[in-house]
């Protein structure tokens, strides 16, 4: 999970064959139509499910770098497809169904992410607010992996009680002989826990291969991150490969 910049939404949005309509457009019509309708979920469900979605996906492609939103596992065109993921859930935020900030895509797989999260909501507490979109606060900061690929929330995250006891059931514990899956999003699933321990493997063997009979400056493993997190198509799990290269494996655990 990494902070997201979302600076446009998709010039069109229409499906084939009708006329263009921008996002904008169709969120205002949206909203009109939302206003004078008793099922708000059903409108919200029907005008989601009228946009093009390959369109939309084209764009949350490139915002997030080619990666699941939640787990950073690769996403791409396919069957299935990535799903497009409102993170406040549509049947009960009914009015942001059509809001560019709150879509994002989410890998298919099924026991983790969105198909896990279902209509969840990221709260621990049902009078809590939400946790905030990731265009409005870095998740980087927040959350923290171990030598191992566990994910778990820093104990320095820039985050309230509210928030700081939501990320930490929306991430999920690591499984073990009593613990399975759980989470809201299950993101310690071993699944994921291995992948992110190959992410490390890997960057561990560039190193050893990049910088035969030496150790890598700071500056240099430094440079190392900042080029996967430039990169168009991010490579799976960047956030622990980061933190890998940066010597801070395991920092704020609590």
């Amino acid at each position: 999970m990494r902070g997201i910049k979302k600076p446009w939404p998709p010039r069109d949005v229409s499906p084939d064959a009708q006329p263009p309509r921008t996002m904008q457009k169709a969120e205002t019509d949206f909203l009109a139509a939302l206003a004078a309708t008793a099922d708000k979920a059903g409108c919200a469900r029907a005008n989601f499910d009228d946009l093009n979605k390959t369109k939309l996906r084209a764009v949350l492609y490139i915002e997030q770098g080619a990666l699941c939103v939640y787990c950073e596992r690769r996403v791409a065109e396919g069957h299935p497809a990535p799903r497009i993921d409102h993170w406040r859930p549509l049947g009960k935020n009914p009015e942001l169904a059509l809001h560019w900030r709150n879509l994002y895509l989410s890998c298919p797989t099924e026991r983790t992410c969105d198909c896990r999260k279902h209509e969840s909501a990221f709260r621990a507490d049902d009078h809590d607010p939400e946790l905030p979109w990731p265009v409005d606060h870095p998740y980087e900061r927040s959350v923290g992996f171990t030598s191992l690929g566990e994910m778990y929330v820093r104990s320095d995250a820039p985050l309230d009680e509210a928030q700081r006891k939501a990320l930490v059931l929306t991430i999920g514990a690591p499984h073990d002989d009593r613990t399975k899956d759980n989470g809201i999003l299950n993101l310690n699933h071993p699944a994921l826990v291995a992948a992110r321990t190959a992410a490390i493997d890997s960057e561990r063997s560039r190193l050893g291969r990049d910088f035969a009979g030496r150790t890598a400056s700071r500056q240099e493993r430094d440079n190392i991150a900042a080029n996967l997190l430039g990169k168009d198509q991010r490579p799976p799990f960047v956030s622990v490969r980061v933190v890998y290269l940066q010597k801070t494996l395991g920092q704020g655990r609590p």
